[in-house]
This record gives C-alpha cells, sequence and structure tokens, in this order.
C-alpha cells in the first residue's frame, strides 16, 4: 500500500508552530530557526492546496482547516510515538536527569519527585543544583529554576505551582522540550 501524506518535517513544523500559535516558540522547540519553520508550513501548505494559519501581525491564529488538521496530526506523532516504544524502549524511554534549584525544592511536596511513583518511568535521577551549564555540558536533560535563565538557545516553560504565586521554571534543550518525559513532569508540577 502506498501512503500519501505530506513531509514529515512539514508537518512537524506545523504541528510545534499550531500548539504555540507562534513560528519562534516552535523554532526554539525544534531547534531551528523560525524562517525555517515557517518555510516548511509554507511547503505543507501548498503540498495540502489549503491554508492552516492565519499570519498576523500578534502571531498565529489556526484556520478553520488548520484546527481539524491539529488533533489528528498530534494523535498521528502519539501512535508514532507509542509504536517506537513498543519496539525501540529505550529510543524514547528514556528516563530524564533533573537538577532542582534548592529554592524550588523548598517550594514542592516532601520527597518529590519520589513522592509518588507517577513520575518513575520518566526521572532516572535529580540532583539539587541550579547551574543551568550542566544542560550543556549534557551532565542534566532538564532543570527546574526559580528564575528565568535568559538563554535564549534553551526552551523555558513556566509552570505555576498551586499554592504559589511565583512561577518555576523548566529548562531544557529545545529538543527534549516536548518529549512525552518533559511533558509528564511539567503536568504533574502544573496539577
Amino acid at each position: 500500500m502506498t501512503y500519501r501524506f505530506p513531509s514529515l518535517n512539514g508537518l512537524k513544523a506545523f504541528e510545534a508552530a499550531a500548539r504555540h500559535l507562534s513560528f519562534k516558540a516552535a523554532a526554539a522547540e525544534l531547534g531551528v530557526t523560525a524562517g525555517a519553520v515557517s518555510q516548511q508550513v509554507k511547503r505543507l501548505e501548498m503540498s495540502l492546496g489549503i491554508s492552516l494559519f492565519r499570519r498576523l501581525p500578534q502571531g498565529l491564529l489556526l484556520t478553520p482547516e488548520g484546527a481539524v488538521y491539529l488533533p489528528e496530526v498530534s494523535r498521528a506523532f502519539d501512535v508514532l510515538t507509542d509504536a517506537t516504544e513498543a519496539v525501540a524502549p529505550a529510543l524514547n524511554g528514556r528516563k530524564l536527569s533533573l537538577g532542582i534549584d534548592p529554592v524550588v525544592a523548598e517550594r514542592l511536596p516532601k520527597g518529590w519527585p519520589r513522592h509518588s511513583k507517577e513520575l518513575d518511568p520518566y526521572i532516572r535521577e535529580t540532583r539539587s543544583t541550579n547551574d543551568v551549564e550542566l544542560i550543556w555540558s549534557n551532565e542534566l536533560d532538564a532543570l527546574l529554576l526559580a528564575a528565568k535563565t535568559r538563554h535564549g538557545a534553551l526552551s523555558e516553560r513556566a509552570i505555576c505551582l498551586s499554592g504559589s504565586a511565583a512561577p518555576v521554571y523548566f529548562v531544557t534543550r529545545p529538543g527534549l522540550a516536548e518529549c512525552r518525559q518533559s511533558r509528564a513532569i511539567r503536568e504533574a508540577l502544573d496539577a
């Protein structure tokens, strides 16, 4: 059987841009330039013969077609991820090493993340640190910081902890920003 679908790179660019409603944020996640994401999306739109976004001065809006397409493309990537984990669990199933700023640790539940088994499949080890250089040297995969890093090449997401007014920042390399492990950690903190 021959499958007819557009470029996977175009689909990845669309999916990331649609989630963020920003080419710039999608580029940071994918580790490419905003121009590259824009071009991939434009090629995807040309191959489909439809517009997926309305490009506005303040950002992007999904067209009705884009809004219908996004959940199905996301679901397809989830299916591919699940299939990959089934045959090569070490590839996507790698647990992350996580640094936790001591200031953040004081705001987390006692014993977090080991206080429950929920994050065991996603976190290999934790370390008390706020040193961003450990991400660059591959000693850590991610950090929970009390303050913004100002390292533009890293992905940085603000998370609001329950019962706390000040956000916590989840920092990682762009390629790990949307992996299953990172999403699970952010969702556990955001609950």
